[in-house]
């Protein structure tokens, strides 16, 4: 479909690709790799680059614009009488805030303190977490929130947040306001929650709180006050940080995903330096340079790039259309030299084991795309070290480059044997 409609011959939305690289393409679209519309995907970026470029001048010319306009006002005594009714507004606003001052006798909830029976179960380095961190991190949230949904707890997560939503409608909305409170009466102020046997409140709480709003009677006619409503939410909170936080903490699935690395967090890049990197490792010069470069920074990553290099020429096997069983005898000598060697370790390449076995074990199903995962994966671990050779090959020549390795690679060897030399000293 993307080829018919932006690179062929008769496209009805022809980007103009050059004849050359059109052919290029339609050769390699059976079986399609995630490179194959590398060469279109450049071609596109430099032609966009001019208009972007301009689009960026002239918005940051418009932005610097500042227009200035003077307006004069006059206070009268319609403005002072709405001024002294946003007064009073203010001044029950900061009644709410300082409620523990304003004689309801109901002093803030004491404060938890993290070694109780249920945090002492939370893994060390997770007991920094808090409900604030849960609130400022969206998908740790949404997980916290199926947790509880889980446990049938999902009540206490709606009833703080009910009340911390009433808490953030202005004042001046007073119908909003009114609307929010009387929905959240009715819902969480009975005896199926807060006034029932599976409260976050004690039932000397429960009582304070009762006896704050005015009585039943007043609890089942009138709308709460926002000071009882804060009070509640107190309550609510408590639970949430001391009982449940530290239980979805102490998950194994909570474990689980703090161990997964965010997906190469460190060196999301542009398209063109991932189309740049990619045509690096197919000139040989440059590839056997950068394999030089990444030998010095860890023992498996330069067969990383001969495994890489291996692929592709896997890939180009497929795309000449022979027999199967060339084809087959491809795939086992890749896995035999990096994925299952006889020379130990068994695994020569930087991936996980699981990738592997993958690989090993269900290579026919996988079909042309064996070695997808692990590619992408020796990919993203290579390109990591692309930034810092490219700065370190930018005032050498391509012979000095191989010699400067070299020294670097001997001066490696000779500090690895003096240290085998000093453990066997220490040893004896």
């Amino acid at each position: 479909y993307l080829f018919a409609t932006y690179i062929a011959l008769s496209a009805t939305l022809d980007i103009g690709l050059q004849q050359e690289k059109k052919k290029e393409i339609y050769v390699k679209i059976q079986p399609p790799f995630e490179d194959l519309f590398d060469t279109a995907e450049e071609y596109i970026l430099l032609l966009l680059l001019e208009p972007w470029t301009k689009m960026v001048k002239s918005d940051q010319v418009a932005y610097r614009k500042v227009e200035l306009v003077e307006e004069t006002r006059q206070l009268n005594s319609t403005y002072f009488r709405k001024l002294q009714a946003l007064h009073k507004e203010t001044v029950s606003k900061k009644a709410e805030d300082t409620t523990c001052e304003i004689g309801s006798g109901i002093s803030p909830l004491p404060h938890v303190s993290k070694q109780t029976e249920y945090w002492n179960n939370v893994p060390a380095e997770y007991r920094h977490f808090n409900f604030n961190d849960l609130l400022n991190n969206k998908l740790e949230f949404e997980h916290f929130h199926q947790f509880l949904e889980a446990h049938s707890s999902s009540m206490d997560l709606m009833c703080w947040t009910d009340i911390e939503q009433f808490r953030r409608i202005t004042y001046r909305d007073r119908k909003r306001r009114e609307a929010k409170s009387m929905y959240i009466k009715n819902k969480y102020l009975n005896k199926k929650y807060f006034f029932g046997p599976n409260s976050p409140a004690s039932l000397y709480q429960q009582d304070q709180i009762m006896h704050l709003s005015g009585g039943w009677g007043k609890i089942l006619h009138e709308q709460l006050d926002a000071a009882v409503l804060i009070e509640i939410q107190k309550h609510v909170l408590n639970r949430l940080e001391n009982v449940w936080l530290p239980l979805f903490l102490a998950s194994e699935q909570f474990a689980a995903r703090q161990k997964i690395k965010p997906v190469e967090s460190k060196w999301i890049s542009s398209s063109c330096e991932i189309i740049a990197f990619r045509k690096a490792l197919l000139n040989p010069i440059t590839a056997r340079q950068f394999q030089r470069f990444v030998a010095l920074k860890g023992d498996l990553l330069e067969n990383g790039v001969l495994f890489w290099q291996e692929v592709q020429k896997y890939k180009d096997l497929c795309h000449s259309h022979c027999s199967e069983s060339l084809i087959h005898k491809k795939i086992m000598t890749i896995i035999n030299c990096f994925i299952n060697s006889s020379i130990p370790p068994a695994l020569q390449i930087d991936i996980p084991l699981e990738q592997a076995q993958k690989i090993v074990e269900h290579r026919k199903e996988l079909g042309p795309y064996v070695f997808r995962e692990a590619q992408m994966t020796i990919f993203g671990v290579l390109f990591k070290f692309w930034p810092q050779f490219c700065e370190f090959r930018k005032n050498l020549t391509d012979k000095k480059i191989l010699s400067v390795l070299e020294r670097r690679q001997e001066y490696s060897k000779q500090k690895k044997k003096l240290v085998v030399t000093e453990d066997k000293k220490f040893a004896k």
